[in-house]
């Protein structure tokens, strides 16, 4: 099923909603949260918007050759769980900041390093299942919300990997991430990824400084790291392309990842931390207003299936 609003006055009335005040941003954030939680996870396994049936499959197997594939595709299953969790609250974001028109899908990757930067392949390897599949689902209208007013139209996909440790090599280049063969009318007419080394709350050099419709840190462990607390605070201060307090609210979509949900909920821990310490500083702000949790800290159904030992697990985990 494709993921559409089914609250129908979310649905018609989405682009007058998107110039209101704060209350229809709280209200497309209730709806998402809902519709997240009213889903059920092994469904997931069986049927997504965004992965074939064939890459889902390896979720659900557990053959050697299954669970290789499942690692190879965590990455990019991943992206895609977040993109359909989110793909409402995206849509209405791109309204509150006016960027109907512009059809540049914008995905910050940080804290990106030689694990999936070291080469052209591995980067390609990391996110070029995902880049297909968001072509395939683009083309299809799977995508699609209720009414073309609604739905932002999305014609090239930007990927920005950043961190603090991205290989010299790589520095400046843009990766070409759609196949060569793609002459499809709908769906991606372009896909790139650009690489950028800085901290996350540092200055642009040489790229785009607008905040992303998605950012996303893969296992980035935020609670053993206090370098990720300026990142978040900047993350949390206000919408990285407007000075004006009335976009303040729009923020950005964050997704963490962490190897055990032990993990996860200590990197939740210091999210609210840096929250409340941001809230402080900003004036009528309670922590509430300056973030929110989308969904809690879960066990990932796309997570690879290789065992990795990790010291914050529970034994026998």
């Amino acid at each position: 099923e494709s993921i559409r609003i089914k609250a129908p006055q979310l649905a018609t009335n989405l682009d007058a909603a998107a110039k209101a005040s704060s209350v229809a941003y709280t209200a497309i954030i209730n709806y998402t949260c809902q519709s997240i939680q009213q889903s059920q996870m092994h469904q997931k396994l069986l049927h997504h918007t965004i992965i074939p049936p064939g890459p889902l499959a390896a979720f659900r197997r557990h053959t050697p050759k299954a669970k290789a594939s499942a690692h190879n595709l965590s990455r990019s299953a991943t992206m895609a769980e977040a993109v359909e969790r989110l793909w409402p609250l995206i849509c209405f974001r791109r309204r509150m900041k006016e960027a109907q028109s512009i059809n540049t899908f914008s995905i910050h990757i940080l804290g990106s390093d030689g694990v999936e930067c070291s080469s052209e392949e591995l980067v390609r390897k990391a996110v070029g299942p995902f880049v297909r599949w968001l072509d395939a689902a683009l083309h299809s209208g799977a995508l699609s919300s209720a009414g073309e007013s609604a739905t932002p139209t999305v014609d090239t996909l930007q990927v920005e990997f950043s961190g603090p440790n991205m290989p010299d090599f790589i520095l400046g280049r843009e990766v070409d991430l759609l196949p060569q063969s793609n002459t499809q009318s709908k769906g991606l007419s372009s896909a790139k990824a650009i690489f950028q080394r800085r901290e996350y709350h540092e200055s642009v050099k040489d790229g785009d400084a607008t905040a992303p419709d998605l950012a996303i840190a893969f296992n980035a462990g935020i609670w053993g790291y206090d370098s990720w607390k300026p990142t978040l605070a900047f993350m949390l201060s206000k919408d990285t392309t407007h000075d004006d307090e009335s976009k303040d609210e729009c923020g950005t979509l964050f997704v963490i990842t962490a190897y055990t949900v032990e993990e996860c909920e200590d990197d939740a821990d210091v999210v609210v931390e840096v929250a409340g310490e941001v809230g402080t500083k900003r004036k009528d702000a309670s922590t509430s207003k300056v973030a929110h949790q989308i969904w809690a800290p879960e066990p990932n159904p796309f997570s690879s299936r290789l065992e990795r030992k990790t010291a914050s697990a529970p034994q026998g985990r």
